[in-house]
């Protein structure tokens, strides 16, 4: 995941899956690959990014509790970035 195009084109086809409801595993599954494979490999600049889209697509799925994020290998982008 070098490139915002790159990133883009995975997180959309995330959000027609979720939106269509084409997914196949558990959403806390599908949640964990996407942050292996995106966030992850995404360059240091393009990560707040990609953890707002994560973040939102979590909100969706319900995934989002606090369980779930104190869980979570810290992933959360620097404090500059944070959503307000």
């Amino acid at each position: 995941m070098d490139t915002l195009a790159d990133i883009r084109a995975v997180l959309a086809l995330a959000g027609e899956r979720i939106e269509r409801g084409a997914m196949r595993e558990d959403p806390r599954v599908f949640m964990d690959q996407l942050w292996r494979q995106v966030y992850d490999a995404a360059p240091d600049d393009l990560q707040p990014y990609v953890w707002a889209r994560l973040a939102d697509f979590a909100a969706q799925l319900g995934t989002l509790d606090e369980d779930a994020i104190a869980r979570r290998p810290m992933r959360a982008p620097p404090e500059v970035h944070a959503r307000r």
